[in-house]
């Protein structure tokens, strides 16, 4: 009797996880699917119980995508020879959430939607055991712009001071005192490139002033108060600098969206 052959092609681990990380891709998007059906025929039916039901499976579904997504894409970038590049091509993943179904401006139900995610650099350097010290030097970047908005809309030393309550902002305005220049546009190039250096490598990308233009125009939004600005926290902080590093890699150019209006007739 002729031996069975038992022999298997051997796929590479990171393939092993990207296919696993597929199938629970689906299977999350199959239960996303389910629990939107449901939630719209208790909505139908005004059963708020059923309604909350559905939306807590919508939610875990959700959350179960997104971690399969991310491991996918983690697990892409780990295959990758130099992985922080090879995210900063990637940029962000798909992920899948639920909005309100409208019918003629009235709400029916709900509907999927989706979105990109973007990669978190930290925690895709703890997975590849890389060196995350630059997340620090990040925040001090943050925190740099920081004084830089508030120099730029007036703000008088004494209210510098106010503001320097951390390490970083503290050195900056000692800095200024004695009338050196911290958040120039120059010392703020030197910063991001000192940055991207340590996530890819020394010298492998090239930052320039219009890097450090898209961060101060994204950097900020209207704040609570009347005559207030909020300014960026250091996890959107470090989604710019990605976004300046997904620029460097792979030559994009920063996009100015906005309304366009067409002349009465």
């Amino acid at each position: 009797m002729s031996k069975k052959n038992t022999t298997e092609a051997v796929l590479p681990e990171a393939e092993i996880k990207t296919d696993r990380n597929a199938e629970n891709m689906t299977a999350a998007a199959a239960a996303h699917e389910a629990a939107l059906a449901d939630y719209n025929a208790a909505y139908a039916a005004e059963d708020a119980k059923a309604m909350g039901t559905a939306e807590e499976a919508l939610i875990k579904a959700e959350k179960d995508y997104a971690e399969a997504a991310e491991c996918s894409i983690f697990a892409i970038c780990k295959a990758d020879e130099h992985p922080m590049r090879k995210a900063a091509e990637i940029h962000s993943y798909r992920v899948i959430k639920h909005k309100a179904k409208r019918e003629d401006r009235i709400v029916t139900g709900l509907e999927r939607s989706e979105y990109d995610k973007p990669i978190d650099l930290v925690k895709l350097a703890r997975k590849c055991d890389l060196p995350i010290d630059w997340a620090h030097d990040v925040e001090g970047l943050n925190q740099l712009l920081t004084i830089r908005v508030a120099q730029e809309t007036g703000a008088s030393p004494t209210d510098l001071k106010k503001i320097a309550k951390s390490y970083f902002m503290t050195k900056a305005t000692e800095a200024i005192d004695v009338g050196k220049t911290p958040t120039s546009n120059t010392q703020l190039v030197k910063k991001l490139q000192d940055i991207c250096d340590q996530i890819l490598g020394k010298d492998k990308v090239h930052v320039v002033n219009p890097d450090i233009a898209y961060i101060l125009a994204a950097h900020t939004k209207k704040g609570r108060g009347k005559l207030s600005i909020n300014t960026a926290n250091h996890d959107f902080m470090r989604r710019l600098v990605l976004d300046v590093l997904h620029r460097c890699v792979t030559g994009a150019k920063y996009e100015v969206e906005y309304k366009e209006y067409s002349k009465a007739a």
